[in-house]
């Protein structure tokens, strides 16, 4: 059993903390607030929540600093400036408590919600200067509101959020809104797109495995994103109205474009190669038009014409990634002439390129970081034939001063087009294999 204290006794411990309390007080005093903030500024945040639980007299410096400080909940360290949240449910009620105290330094928070309750309404109450929003893994569906929250946020991520649907979304489109991502959603139609404004500030839009997204919602407001710049845009359709002929009418009214993620499934239909042909016709000659294009990543097929269109008229290109099974070396040299200086990522995988294409190709294109040749029916010797052409390039006077080239250059094929070995020229090249469309890194030379 524990023993009280006597008066004495208790008398002595409130004269101590007195005096702890007057030391406190002398040594904060000592110094003026610009010092205090020179010497704060070399703490981390979690550093200072750990001071700011001294006393009374400490707390009301670090909370006063920490006010001046942009916050950023991460799940993993960024700068000083990242508190890193714990996934439990016993971290997200302590984080709960200090929030109620420094939610207004908040300007991002990413995490994965799948510990924590009322993750919207705890930010929305106490956070109202967020710039940055990422949910990943939200379970709990939003209750639906006529009100915007996050006046000043500017990008907006909804990751795996199964529950999030139109409502929900609508919640968040403020005018300052300029990138937002919807991934893996089963609910979201793009109903919430008419509720965006006739002049926004988008700049960014992804909508990829969004089951229930239909597409004449996103044509219906396609003059409202004249400003957009990223589109990525990923869907398997099962609906008899199909998407892929109408893409085309969509990018008439987007004529700011850079960068272009387009995977389209219509499943229900069954397209011969005269009608592939022909709806690459119309895709091609619609992104011809988009002129600061510098990225088109698209699973459309190309032919020789329509890649000597698109370098022909987007001459910022420096990726590029479409099903290349017809190109030949015709539209290969057209590739590298146009773009080939500034290209940094280039998909070839299923062509029917040789060798002798393929090296001729890396000589031209000095930028690049990355290259696919998967399924591409090359000789063992084609590594070999990169690696070579990559060593002379780091030797020309033409090349000798591109950065790019003192990195190995990855290269992604499949595992049974490689069997050689790399360590003559590591150094050069780095192998990676891809399996069912997914790159592995498990041999690296």
């Amino acid at each position: 059993m524990e023993r009280q204290k006597t008066d004495s006794e208790l008398e002595m411990d409130i004269q101590i903390q007195q005096v702890e309390e007057l030391s406190n007080s002398a040594i904060i005093n000592s110094l003026n607030a610009d010092c205090w903030r020179l010497i704060l500024d070399y703490l981390s945040v979690k550093e200072i929540l750990q001071t700011e639980l001294t006393c009374k007299d400490w707390q009301k410096l670090m909370l006063d600093h920490i006010s001046h400080r942009p916050i950023i909940i991460h799940s993993m360290k960024i700068d000083e400036n990242t508190l890193i949240l714990r996934q439990s449910s016993e971290a997200w009620c302590s984080f709960k408590r200090w929030v109620r105290k420094c939610g207004c330094s908040v300007q991002d928070f990413d995490m994965d919600c799948k510990h924590y309750k009322d993750v919207v309404e705890t930010l929305r109450d106490n956070c109202p200067n967020l710039v940055g929003l990422k949910l990943s893994r939200l379970k709990k569906k939003l209750s639906p509101t006529d009100a915007l929250h996050f006046q000043k946020l500017t990008w907006l991520v909804f990751d795996c959020c199964d529950e999030v649907t139109d409502d929900c979304v609508s919640q968040f489109l403020t005018n300052r809104l300029e990138e937002l991502r919807i991934t893996y959603n089963k609910r979201v139609t793009g109903r919430f797109l008419n509720n965006l404004k006739s002049v926004n500030n988008m700049k960014s839009l992804a909508l990829k495995h969004c089951r229930a997204l239909r597409f004449p919602f996103l044509l219906s407001v396609a003059d409202r994103l004249s400003n957009l710049m990223v589109l990525e845009l990923w869907k398997r359709n099962r609906s008899k109205i199909e998407i892929r002929d109408k893409l085309h009418l969509l990018f008439e009214h987007m004529p700011n474009l850079r960068e272009l993620d387009i995977e389209i499934y219509d499943m229900l239909r069954r397209a011969d190669e005269e009608r592939r042909y022909t709806e690459s016709n119309v895709f091609f000659e619609s992104i011809c038009r988009l002129k600061k294009l510098g990225r088109v990543n698209a699973n459309f097929q190309v032919w020789d014409n329509h890649l000597e269109a698109l370098v022909n008229s987007c001459k910022e290109l420096m990726a590029v990634d479409l099903i290349c099974n017809h190109i030949t070396r015709r539209g290969l040299d057209a590739l590298c002439r146009h773009v080939g200086p500034r290209l940094l990522e280039l998909n070839l995988a299923e062509s029917l390129l040789t060798d002798d294409d393929v090296a001729a190709c890396v000589y031209a294109c000095p930028k690049l970081l990355s290259l696919d040749l998967s399924d591409c029916p090359l000789l063992v010797s084609a590594v070999r034939r990169i690696a070579v052409a990559r060593r002379d390039m780091r030797r020309s006077s033409k090349f000798a001063d591109e950065t790019f080239l003192r990195i190995p250059l990855p290269i992604t094929m499949s595992r049974w087009d490689f069997y050689g070995d790399a360590e003559d020229f590591k150094d050069v090249v780095d192998v990676r294999f891809n399996t069912d469309g997914y790159s592995s890194v498990e041999r690296q030379y």
